[in-house]
């Protein structure tokens, strides 16, 4: 990310953070001890603020340096956001989600056209569901926390895991693939839990610096 990148997004955070709280850039100014310039300024992207006003801010508004500056690691909460903003983190997912089914249904149809029969065309529909949790496993990650980036992966593993028995089933004995698939869920959630408490270590060693 260049520096102009970095304060074009900063500026954004910024004015829906300050939006988000009610208060007019003179407002926030006040409490920072700067003019309403200064914070229209930043809002614009035209200049930064010192890192110590960057520790105000996050302080005021409940969220980390991190999630103003735009880094993925730490979203920015959905109520800090603008109303257009939060409309483009819903509709964006759902959009993409839509698109992944309507290809189902384009296979589905198309499959129905072969002069040939192909069994089993219906299984572009189950297979749709694991591929629509990839697809919202990526905005997860952007925009959202860990407990839905964690339900979209056991969508995943267990989506997967009941297309292979759909598709296989009476061809070979497929109990074993739900074995592996309750192992991956509990990997799936530890492997979640055990990021959430290194990312909470690191935040309380902020703090105490």
């Amino acid at each position: 990310m260049d520096e102009e990148n970095v304060r074009q997004t900063l500026g954004e955070n910024i004015a829906a953070c300050r939006k988000a709280a009610g208060l007019t850039q003179g407002a926030l100014g006040e409490k920072l001890g700067y003019s309403d310039k200064s914070v229209s300024k930043w809002e614009r992207g035209d200049g930064v603020p010192d890192v110590y006003v960057l520790v105000k801010l996050s302080s005021l508004f409940g969220c980390t340096t991190d999630s103003l500056l735009g880094i993925r690691e730490a979203p920015i909460p959905d109520g800090a956001l603008s109303p257009r903003r939060r409309t483009k983190r819903k509709m964006i997912p759902a959009l993409s989600v839509l698109l992944v089914w309507l290809t189902a249904a384009v296979a589905y149809f198309v499959l129905g056209l072969l002069p040939f029969a192909i069994p089993k065309t219906w299984l572009a529909f189950v297979y749709a569901a694991p591929a629509s949790c990839i697809v919202l496993t990526v905005f997860f990650r952007l925009w959202y926390s860990r407990v839905f980036q964690c339900a979209a992966v056991s969508g995943i593993i267990w989506g997967v895991a009941v297309s292979l028995w759909l598709t296989f089933r009476g061809m070979a004995d497929m109990r074993s693939l739900f074995l592996i698939a309750a192992i991956l869920q509990v990997l799936a959630i530890l492997w979640f839990i055990m990021r959430s408490r290194v990312k909470h270590g690191a935040d309380a060693e902020k703090k105490a610096e």
